[in-house]
């Protein structure tokens, strides 16, 4: 780790590079390097604790999808994953939010205090169990989740894990230089899951972001909010 972090640091300028569009990064040259070496290095572990279908089932379709085939690649991936975890840089908690809420939550009772004490339980598990989470305090572990309720439903011991989340969201506890905005994607076929999924290169869209509807944008209430980037960003 010590050795990737010294070539992050060090890493060679880039000019005119055909796949990094460098206005978007606060450092394009610490960025590619750092990417290059996840590709050569990186290894993670996920567990295999966990009952399904809160664990180990990935949903592949509708709007929290992005969480399904996140888990469902990783869990399929050869390269990046580990059996062993001591050569683990990273570890993966391979839960379903969307499945939790579907599981355990009580309709109409506006509590989602058993989904909170269920990843309680589960944590506290892994921990009498594994060396690995105490040796960090769960730094080095990571979720990914995609319904509304996952900031909530990994409070308290998770908090201190890197949390990939499609609710980005810093009033609910998104955490800026930690956390991680997944994207949500509405998927209408496991089968053929880039169906509909298009649109122009990165560089040629001039809308930032789109937001129609009568809920909270971050403490901002609008009906339509369209964010226009700037000419040449």
């Amino acid at each position: 780790m010590l050795f990737a972090k010294s070539q992050i640091e060090n890493a060679p300028g880039i000019r005119n590079d055909t796949i990094v569009y460098a206005p978007i990064y606060r450092n394009a040259s610490m960025f590619k390097r750092s990417y290059e070496l996840m590709e050569d290095m990186l290894k993670v572990f996920i567990y295999q604790d966990g009952e399904k279908p809160i664990f180990h089932q990935p949903i592949l379709e509708g709007i929290y999808a992005s969480e399904g085939w996140f888990m469902k690649l990783m869990q399929t991936n050869k390269k990046f994953v580990t059996k062993d975890p001591r050569e683990a840089h990273l570890f993966y908690i391979p839960y379903s939010s969307r499945l939790l809420e579907l599981t355990l939550y009580v309709r109409k009772s506006h509590s989602r205090t058993n989904l909170i004490e269920y990843m309680k339980n589960y944590v506290d598990m892994i921990a009498a169990n594994y060396s690995f989470w105490n040796r960090t305090g769960g730094a080095d572990h990571f979720v990914a989740a995609c319904h509304d309720w996952a900031p909530a439903e990994t409070r308290g011991l998770m908090l201190n894990c890197i949390r990939a989340l499609c609710n980005a969201d810093i009033d609910v506890g998104f955490s800026i230089g930690k956390d991680v905005s997944l994207p949500e994607t509405y998927v209408k076929s496991a089968q053929n899951p880039l169906k509909n999924l298009e649109g122009n290169p990165p560089s040629q869209r001039p809308i930032l972001a789109f937001f129609a509807g009568q809920c909270k944008l971050h403490s901002i209430h609008e009906e339509q909010q369209v964010l226009h980037l700037p000419k040449g960003s």
